[in-house]
């Protein structure tokens, strides 16, 4: 993911879907996060979830699984979610 185009937000069109957003972050060069990724890390789950986590930047298992959650603190997330029943009702997201 080097040497990219800024992306330019000022000039980007609106974003208004989950698959526009994930092509505007796989876009992204406005932190130097994208310099060492493989990938962009989109959110998952349902559009209708009730609640939705933002994490830090996404780790090394998530980067190079392009899911957000799936490493080691993810794990931890998983059961403290479950202990609340809280799993399917999320939708996930790192920051970037």
């Amino acid at each position: 993911m080097q040497d990219k185009p800024q992306l330019d937000l000022e000039l980007s069109p609106a974003i208004n879907s989950l698959a526009e957003l994930a092509k505007a972050e796989n876009e992204c060069t406005r932190c130097p996060l994208y310099k060492d990724a493989t990938q962009a890390v989109p959110g998952e789950g349902r559009r209708s979830a009730q609640v939705m986590l933002v994490g830090e930047q996404p780790g090394d298992k998530e980067d190079l699984a392009g899911k957000p959650f799936v490493g080691p603190a993810g794990r931890v997330l998983d059961r403290a979610l479950a202990m609340r029943e809280f799993r399917a009702a999320r939708y996930s997201s790192p920051t970037r």
